[in-house]
């Protein structure tokens, strides 16, 4: 038997519209993960944060040219894949649990729609995974982009 501590597991949230039954009731899946590194409770951890937005098609340098706004704007370093109806931000974040850093990427498009002029799309996915998660995938995910990097799919 194999005494080793388990790997936390990613949190995947998919969201469908209407939020589903419940409304604003919490999402099931989004408790704290364990193997932050050894740090205390209450002490930020850095989370991979990845939010995938969509909504009707917008003309491709219109869309870039939002999306760059975007990335300016952000006080973390961000990099964007995007098409014609998608555009998918990926970022760290340093927050306490991952409920807080969900929150965050959640809030991204609809705080900078005005400042940016992006489409009125919404969030249809997001994904928030510790270091450690996203470390252990290395050999199964291709490289991010360099950051603050805006580019098609």
């Amino acid at each position: 038997m194999d005494d080793a501590p388990s790997q936390p597991k990613p949190v995947r949230l998919v969201l469908a519209p209407g939020g589903g039954e419940g409304g604003d009731a919490p999402l099931p899946g989004l408790e704290r993960l364990p193997g932050g590194g050894g740090q205390a409770l209450g002490e930020p951890l850095l989370w991979h944060v990845s939010v995938t937005f969509a909504g009707p098609r917008v003309p491709r340098q219109q869309l870039h040219a939002a999306l760059v706004r975007l990335v300016e704007a952000q006080p973390f370093p961000a990099t964007v894949r995007y098409n014609d109806e998608r555009a998918e931000v990926s970022y760290w974040d340093e927050a306490e649990d991952v409920d807080d850093a969900a929150a965050l990427g959640l809030r991204l498009w609809a705080e900078n729609r005005r400042t940016a002029d992006l489409p009125g799309w919404r969030a249809v996915g997001i994904e928030v995974v510790d270091r450690e998660t996203l470390r252990a995938r290395g050999e199964r995910t291709p490289p991010p982009a360099a950051l603050g990097d805006v580019r098609p799919w």
